[in-house]
């Protein structure tokens, strides 16, 4: 599975699938990029554990993905599961808060990506868009129903790589830890089917936000990266969603 990417900064890093001797190395990358994070007002990582890494890299919980350049870790990604989505929100996977989830049923099999770490002096070689394809195409991911993850609104750079790799932004909230807002993403295995009118465009995410979690609560609806407008968002339909709601009027219509 080992990947080689060419780097803007010169040389070439390694992706592949981390072991257990990665530890000390996952735990110092993990450290190094929450306090580049939080020195940068960019969100941060949720802190974790030597636990948490331990029972990734032995295969207990899930796996975790990293790009080295010339031996050092610059990149590293956790992907925790198969798992149904109903064990990912019980066990707080996902995330804590009474999120509508309106493309996936709670027994559909999911793999969450988490703990996207990237070293703050590797940042501008696209490390985050490599690290998520690369986990995209491994085994565990092709066999389930959805892929899941969880970025801080604030951190551009994560929810911007995922969306540019067919991610939807199909959920948000504040996190009831912290109080900072998050979005949950998510890929179907077949994607989303849009509909071909955007319903709201030009979303900031930061000062929108609260419009945001409204709209992805009542409409099920699915974030879009507008390219021509640095950090903002459409939104639009699911195919799928609307499909349902004549169904639902005759039903009503009957009773």
């Amino acid at each position: 599975m080992k990947k080689y990417l060419p780097l803007k900064t010169g040389g070439t890093a390694t992706i592949d699938i981390l072991k257990d001797g990665d530890l000390a190395d996952v735990m110092a990358l993990h450290d190094e990029a929450r306090a580049a994070m939080l020195a940068d007002g960019e969100g941060t990582l949720q802190p974790q554990g030597e636990a948490y890494f331990r029972n990734l890299l032995s295969r207990v919980t899930g796996l975790m993905v990293g790009a080295r350049d010339t031996g050092k870790m610059v990149a590293q990604m956790a992907v925790i599961g198969p798992m149904t989505l109903r064990e990912a929100i019980a066990l707080h996977v996902i995330t804590r808060n009474d999120i509508a989830y309106h493309h996936a049923s709670m027994d559909d099999n999911v793999i969450v990506f988490k703990s996207l770490a990237v070293h703050p002096i590797w940042r501008d070689n696209e490390l985050e868009k490599h690290l998520i394809a690369f986990a995209s195409w491994l085994p565990a991911s092709q066999v389930v129903d959805h892929i899941f993850s969880q970025t801080s609104v604030s951190a551009s750079r994560s929810w911007e790589a995922f969306v540019r790799q067919k991610f939807g932004i199909v959920a948000a909230a504040k996190d009831p830890q912290d109080g900072q807002p998050r979005f949950i993403l998510q890929k179907p295995s077949f994607g989303f089917d849009f509909e071909p009118h955007i319903i709201a465009d030009d979303v900031d995410p930061v000062s929108d936000f609260s419009g945001i979690v409204s709209l992805t609560q009542r409409e099920g609806l699915v974030g879009l990266y507008e390219n021509n407008a640095a950090l903002k968002l459409s939104f639009m339909r699911n195919r799928e969603e609307v499909s349902l709601m004549p169904v639902m009027a005759r039903v009503g219509k009957q009773r």
